[in-house]
């Protein structure tokens, strides 16, 4: 069993990100002692890991406006223009921040598993660069994103799309400058289940496809994300759920901790799979882009059965279809500032979170500038007040509506047409009231077409038929028209399926089966198929055979969902969706289930997480909560040779054993390969000692072929992608995230025990070849030496080109040294201190910003030069170091062993190759 080290705290934060950075700073001003523990070598989450450094909606006050202000004073330092923040700024900041007010942060560590004590968090336990360690808190915030704390405590949540269980497309963002401008690329990269680690694993390669077509573009980046940009998991059962009418309607809620505003910002374009109010509000209505105010109760904190435990994030409790909106980075980050002052109050307060005062929390809430005193008085919603017209500033709601009905319909066709449609549609009675039926029916032919189709959308709103005709029309003559120029936003044509559904009748059947013979494409397929799929159980047999027979027919004269594409005009094939909704109507129809079960059968097998999650879902058999049902502990695969590591030496050893037709696993505890040049800059390289072996030529051969390589350095992101294609070829399997808890043995078998993000897992081998410590983890908790990437520079004079200066900041001595980039306008900044001083001067990055202005000052860098980038990691522990500051020592002892580095780690990747047995 691993033993542990003990830590405790009043409140520990998990997750140090858009939320739980401000979570924990919020606790620590409130008075009380916090850990904040996170995953990756730095904090800010999304933001400053995740490449997404620009606000995107979200409301403003709190906690965030300080962060924002001494990120604008770093950036200011670093210089440069910048899209959005400066993510790197922001990441001295948070570093700051937390260490001013005496927050106790572990980086670079994975929660494993929550201690629990009854239906109470009592702490968790993680694995850190310095091994297992036990926190227990008074309370314990699960700022993670995806909920994983409470997953692992047992919590109820729900993933996904209530079809098929998918998620929001995630992106994978690589950074770089363009026209002078630090910023990045922000395009989807396709779909991922964020609780499979296999399926993770296969998105960071995936996105770093994209990151490859990118060069092949023209672009070039400076660096790539450290984490995958997940837009959604799964979301808490908590004591209040945020509603659908909640979010359209702002609901006052009595326990309001943050108000948010954003609009529905679904990524996918495939609507027709999605609810019946995504498909109305974003396809029909051409609503997306339309911004929402909406409360956020306190009980949406609170995950049901459990005590001790708040989330803040995304993983809130919410309607799916407004978690689309309550997930922007300023509102998440006064979410994170309402749960860290919660957690304080419970904790000084000697009460279960559950029971804080309401009121109390409020009140300190708007003190901080979270919440306005407004906020906490009014009665009534914003989004559905008109602004304009006879009704302008009057309370509207579903229970007075009708009353107003000629008035509401007089919108349609207008710019506040859509709150009309709503108010009348959700009005108590208008089905029922002759007059109001007379009205929309009226509006249908006489008016204009988007008042008629305004009409139309009320009536089935309303559950009336009277649009049947009308609809089928519009059908029947591919109406083209769109209530918006969004593309998003469909046809008329095509909405009426959608209305034609709300209603469940089958009358487009016969029009539907046309429609899907024409091949009309993967976006609106999805919503032919989705009527079908409605309206099946309503049909006789006769007409579940033609409505069967029109989808086989469809299947076969085309390959659908080839054409579609994501954000970005990115294509990715949509086809292992649309199959499987066509095997569902299949199975459910009742016909020759030997198409189906092919598909079936397919799909199970598939690579792909969500793939799988999606045929058990929609296929017999299956379950709604496929994504959700996982061993305790489970198993991750059966190999020859698992190896530990991503370094240099660890991908050269796995990718030599792979190439002697050994099934290989590569236990990756972050998200990159090659770690000492990818992670943490390290790029001279002057060859490999003329290695003939086979996995060291490919591994040339790939980084002269991307172009990573000229002959004296390697280019971080390029080298990323040759490492990726080095290992596909040697057909060795990469687990990302994931580290290394223990290992025994079983038999002939090791059982290598796994530390995930989800938990723990177990992977069997014939052969471990750990990294130095034996458990993957290549940092350590004293930093020495950390590069900084500055663009917009020229190129440096040879004689001044890696020479190291020494420095002094109060009373530390450390070094600063700038070296030519790749490439001629980018150049390293190396801020080297000494290990004995590593516990005061705290993070390396907090140097960043003293160091800087020093060189400025010494006009060692032109006022143009940019600090872009902060490395992702300090430089391995066994690269030798000169311990004078002596610059000549330093040139002649540093630089030329840095030279020879990697190629020294190649060197021990193939000698540890060899040293696993033939067991052949």
């Amino acid at each position: 069993m691993i033993q542990s080290k003990a830590v405790s705290a009043d409140v520990l934060v998990v997750g140090g990100g858009t939320a739980g950075c401000v979570a924990a700073l919020a606790a620590a001003e409130e008075g009380v002692s916090v850990i904040l523990i996170e995953n990756d070598t730095a904090l800010g989450g999304v933001a400053t890991r995740g490449g997404i450094h620009r606000y995107y909606y979200g409301s403003p006050g709190g906690l965030q406006e300080e962060i924002d202000r001494r990120t604008a004073e770093a950036a200011a330092v670093f210089g440069g223009r910048t899209k959005g923040f400066h993510p790197d700024a922001k990441r001295v900041a948070l570093a700051a921040l937390c260490r001013e007010k005496g927050i106790r942060v572990w980086l670079d560590s994975v929660v494993y598993e929550v201690i629990m004590e009854g239906e109470g968090v009592a702490g968790v336990r993680l694995l850190s660069p310095a091994g297992p360690l036990e926190i227990r808190a008074g309370v314990t915030i699960d700022s993670t994103g995806n909920a994983h704390l409470v997953r692992m405590a047992g919590g109820r949540l729900r993933y996904g799309r209530e079809l098929d269980g998918i998620y929001h497309n995630y992106s994978f963002i690589p950074r770089r400058t363009l026209e002078g401008e630090i910023g990045y690329d922000n395009l989807d990269a396709g779909w991922v289940d964020p609780y499979d680690p296999w399926d993770v694993s296969r998105a960071f390669t995936r996105g770093r496809e994209w990151v490859r077509e990118g060069y092949a573009q023209g672009a070039r980046y400076f660096a790539v994300s450290s984490m995958l940009g997940v837009r959604e998991g799964g979301l808490i059962e908590g004591d209040v759920t945020i509603t659908l009418q909640d979010y359209i309607e702002d609901r006052p809620s009595p326990e309001v901790i943050a108000r948010s505003y954003s609009h529905l910002d679904n990524h996918g374009f495939d609507t027709g799979n999605e609810s019946e109010f995504s498909q109305l509000w974003i396809a029909v209505m051409g609503l997306f882009v339309r911004g929402l105010w909406c409360d956020i109760p306190y009980g949406a904190l609170l995950p049901k059965g459990l005590e001790r435990l708040l989330v803040a994030g995304r993983a809130l409790s919410v309607d799916r279809d407004a978690g689309m909106g309550v997930r922007m980075q300023k509102d998440m980050h006064k979410v994170g500032e309402a749960a860290g002052v919660a957690a304080a109050l419970s904790v000084q307060r000697g009460c279960a979170p559950r029971q804080v005062d309401r009121s109390l929390l409020q009140q300190r809430l708007a003190e901080r500038g979270v919440l306005e005193q407004e906020d906490l008085r009014r009665t009534a919603g914003r989004n559905l007040r008109f602004r304009q017209g006879s009704l302008a500033g009057l309370k509207l709601d579903g229970d007075n509506a009708a009353t107003y009905s000629e008035q509401l319909a007089g919108y349609f066709g207008r710019e506040e047409g859509w709150k009309a449609v709503w108010l009348l549609g959700h009005s108590a009675g208008a089905g029922s009231d002759p007059k109001v039926v007379r009205l929309l029916a009226g509006i249908l032919e006489e008016q204009s077409a988007v008042a008629g189709f305004n009409a139309a959308i009320t009536l089935a709103l309303l559950g009336r038929e009277e649009a049947i005709p009308y609809l089928l029309g519009l059908i029947g003559a591919r109406d083209g028209r769109k209530l918006s120029n969004h593309p998003k936003c469909v046809p008329f044509w095509v909405a009426s399926f959608v209305l034609l559904r709300m209603l469940k009748r089958p009358a487009g059947l016969e029009e539907a089966a046309r429609a899907l013979a024409e091949q009309p494409g993967a976006v609106h397929s999805t919503f032919l198929l989705d009527y079908l799929s409605a309206v099946l159980p309503l049909l006789d047999k006769e007409q579940q055979a033609a409505a069967a027979a029109a989808v086989k027919n469809w299947l076969a004269s085309g390959v659908p969902g080839e054409d579609y594409r994501m954000h970005g005009d990115r294509p990715e094939s949509l086809r292992w969706s649309l199959e499987l909704r066509a095997a569902a109507i299949l199975a459910q129809a009742g016909a020759d289930d030997s198409l189906s079960g092919k598909l079936a059968a397919a799909a199970s097998a598939d690579a792909r997480g969500y793939v799988r999650n999606t045929a058990a879902r929609l296929l017999p058999g299956g379950t709604a909560d496929a994504a959700s049902q996982a061993a305790a502990v489970p198993p991750l695969g059966t190999f020859d040779v698992a190896v530990t590591g991503a370094g240099t030496a660890e991908v050269i050893c796995a990718a030599a054993l792979g190439l002697t037709g050994k099934r290989v696993v590569l236990l990756a505890p972050g998200s990159a390969l090659m770690t000492e040049v990818t992670r943490s800059r390290l790029t001279a390289f002057h060859g490999a000692d003329k290695q003939e072996a086979a996995a060291v030529r490919k591994l040339l051969e790939l980084l002269r072929k991307e172009g990573a390589w000229n002959g004296e350095q390697l280019e971080p992101v390029l080298t990323q992608l040759a490492a990726d294609r080095l290992l596909e070829e040697a057909g060795v399997r990469v687990l990302y995230e994931a580290r290394s808890l223990g290992s025994w043995k079983e038999g002939a078998q090791i059982v290598v025990e796994i530390a995930t993000k989800n938990g723990r897992g177990f992977i069997r081998a014939g052969s471990l070849l750990p990294s130095g410590d034996g458990k993957g983890n290549s940092r350590r908790e004293s930093p020495l030496t950390l590069t900084a990437v500055l663009t917009g520079t020229e190129p440096l004079r040879q004689e001044g080109n890696g020479r190291w200066q020494p420095w002094r900041m109060g009373d530390l001595r450390l070094l600063l040294r700038l070296r030519q980039g790749f490439y001629p306008d980018e150049i390293y900044l190396d801020i080297r201190w000494p290990e004995e001083a590593a516990g005061t001067a705290g993070s390396g990055e907090l140097l960043m910003v003293p160091a800087v202005e020093e060189l400025r000052r010494q006009g060692r860098i032109p006022d143009a030069a940019a600090l872009a980038y902060i490395a992702d990691d300090i430089w391995p522990e066994d690269l030798p170091r000169e311990s004078s500051g002596n610059d000549e020592a330093a040139q002649a002892a540093g630089m030329s062993k840095e030279d020879t580095f990697i190629a020294r780690r190649i060197t021990a990747g193939l000698a540890a190759a060899a040293r696993v047995p033939d067991h052949s």
